[in-house]
């Protein structure tokens, strides 16, 4: 035990206060000696003594025997041979130890009450369940059990003093591992199991133990019922927020109803494993239902066929797109699935469809939210689609841009070319290669957005001819092409045409450039074949084009070659821009025969009289 003293923030004081008070009590000693008053004067002993056992318990006793030697040391110094005397003396010393040990066991025992105190209220009041149990031939009996882990045996302690802990703690397994850590460490680890109460339920727990004197252990158990539902209920909001973060993302990229209720239904089905059957009766306006199925078949007939309460609500629902739902508490019939619901899909004012779910088992519903939620995404995509193809069908026009969207701006990976011109020149090797593709996608992500801007002022505003210097207009083109030897034979000519006339000649030296590869060379040529008209050559020497591709080009998304990358869009702007100006575009071999020399483009544009 430590020392106990009355004023611990200052034991050196007392130290002193000791000292002096000893040091007194010597003196009047040696002065009642001298002056013969042995009786009374070793009583002044009993100041120091007793204070020193109070103060310091566990030198008390020592402080004690120490006085009374000196005590008969002086005694026998003072008054030898007087027998008397000095055998007074030896029996007031042995009282002196006396005093002593009675004061240290008094103090001791006060200290001893005083944390068995704190230490009583701190096992009773805890949360925790606290077993103490003996551990003899490792049977675990408990001896003593707080009101916590009565609460978590739902027992009463008293009840529980004697059973052995192994009949609640049925986890073999962890048991086994927590004893062998007991054994080996002195103390266990939390270990996460559970234990069985009375009534046969479970509860999960957290335990840990250590060893006590006497073959005794001490378990800490705490009850994480509580934890496990929320992290169950975390698992299932997550479980429900990926469900619907899939949905979203199948419903909202679907082109096509029939491939969106497939996915969608595939994802329900993932994450609804309980539900034996998801699927969905989609509504078309002239046509019959169509439905859409994921999972065991047979059950929407059984739902259906037996001629029960249950089923004729179901028929009714799924006929009129109503709600309902039955499960735990209902009864049906043998052959009708345990649990079953049905959602409406419900966009705006219009019902599209309903989504339904049957289960062979009774089993719990989802919530209402993440049914609504789905239901609600599947009917917008459902309209939305809908939409699209009576768009699609009503809209030509609205179809080309709807063409360019899906063939090539959602095929384009944007990204910033600053960036990527500064990271190819940080890397080398095939990292600088891939760069390299990866800016030839976002060159090709511009060239398309270019393209789609020229169409939509081409078709979004009546031509507005006007002389235009098509001298000016090739050179400026040729300047963004530095890079590539370009040969330019010129006249200073004004022709008809807008401000898109450069989109012509970027088009076309863009594809000689991208075609025909590293050392492809580009040539441009002006003449005046006849009075009032104007001929451009664009000649190159690429891979050329085959006689079977000359005559369709010029038609929107037409590939050049198989697997290479399509020049449809470019030429088709080309060809519809002349065509606005009233010009037009030939296309034949740069060497006559042999098309794998190169290309030629003639375009003809009308010279703008007068000028």
């Amino acid at each position: 035990m430590q020392d106990t003293p009355v004023f611990p923030e200052k034991p050196n004081a007392n130290l002193a206060i000791l000292g002096v008070i000893t040091l007194a009590a010597f003196i009047a000693y040696a002065l009642g000696v001298a002056s013969g008053l042995l009786v009374f004067t070793p009583l002044l002993f009993y100041f120091p003594i007793i204070l020193a056992a109070y103060w310091f318990p566990r030198h008390g006793v020592i402080f004690a025997v120490a006085v009374g030697i000196l005590e008969v040391f002086s005694v026998y110094l003072f008054s030898y041979p007087g027998l008397t005397e000095i055998a007074f003396a030896v029996t007031t010393a042995s009282f002196y130890v006396l005093v002593a040990v009675a004061v240290v066991i008094s103090s001791l025992s006060r200290e001893m009450h005083e944390r068995e105190a704190r230490y009583k209220v701190i096992f009773n009041s805890s949360d925790a369940g606290i077993f103490v149990l003996r551990n003899g031939a490792c049977d675990l009996a408990i001896e003593e059990v707080n009101p916590g882990g009565g609460v978590i045996l739902q027992s009463h302690p008293r009840d529980l003093k004697g059973k052995k802990f192994t009949q609640f703690w049925q986890d073999e397994a962890a048991m086994k591992s927590f004893l062998q850590n007991l054994d080996k460490e002195g103390t266990a680890p939390q270990y996460e199991t559970s234990l069985a109460r009375p009534d046969g339920t479970m509860v999960p727990v957290m335990v840990s133990g250590a060893r006590l004197p006497g073959r005794m252990v001490v378990l800490n158990v705490i009850d994480i019922s509580t934890r496990i539902a929320h992290e169950k209920e975390l698992r299932e909001k997550n479980d429900q927020l990926a469900l619907l973060n899939r949905v979203t993302t199948d419903a909202s990229g679907a082109r096509e109803i029939g491939a969106m209720m497939r996915s969608v239904l595939a994802t329900m089905k993932q994450y609804m494993a309980e539900w034996d059957l998801c699927g969905a009766s989609v509504f078309r306006e002239g046509q019959p239902p169509t439905l859409f199925l994921e999972g065991d078949a047979e059950l929407l007939d059984a739902a259906g066929s037996p001629d029960s309460g249950v089923a004729r609500e179901w028929r009714d629902a799924m006929a009129g797109a109503r709600p309902f739902q039955w499960g735990i508490g209902h009864e049906v019939r043998e052959g009708v699935p345990r649990a079953g619901m049905a959602i409406p899909l419900v966009s705006g004012d219009a019902t599209v469809g309903v989504l339904f779910l049957l289960s062979r088992r009774t089993v719990a519903h989802p919530s209402d939210q993440v049914v609504q939620s789905l239901a609600s995404e599947i009917a917008t995509a459902v309209t939305r689609i809908n939409l699209m193809e009576r768009l699609a069908e009503a809209n030509r026009q609205a179809n080309l841009y709807l063409d360019i969207l899906m063939h090539d701006i959602n095929n384009a990976n944007l990204a910033s070319l600053w960036y990527g011109d500064l990271l190819l020149e940080m890397l080398e090797g095939e990292p600088h290669d891939i760069a390299r593709k990866m800016i030839d996608g976002i060159r090709k992500s511009r060239e398309i957005i270019r393209n789609v801007e020229t169409i939509r002022k081409v078709h979004g505003k009546k031509a507005d001819l006007k002389p235009v210097d098509l001298d000016a207009v090739i050179r400026k083109e040729i300047q963004m092409y530095p890079d590539t030897p370009i040969e330019y034979s010129g006249l200073p000519v004004l022709v008809l045409a807008d401000e898109l006339l450069g989109e012509v000649f970027s088009n076309l030296v863009g594809n000689s450039i991208k075609f025909g590869g590293a050392g492809v060379r580009v040539r441009i040529s002006v003449e005046r074949p006849a009075p009032g008209e104007v001929k451009v050559t664009v000649s190159d020497t690429g891979p050329g084009i085959p006689d079977e591709l000359k005559n369709i080009i010029f038609n929107r998304f037409t590939w050049a070659e198989p697997g290479e990358h399509g020049k449809g869009l470019g030429l088709y702007i080309v060809k519809m821009l002349l065509t606005r100006y009233g010009g037009d575009i030939a296309v034949s071999d740069r060497v006559p025969g042999d098309h794998a020399q190169g290309v030629s483009f003639q375009i003809t544009l009308r010279e703008v009289a007068g000028q």
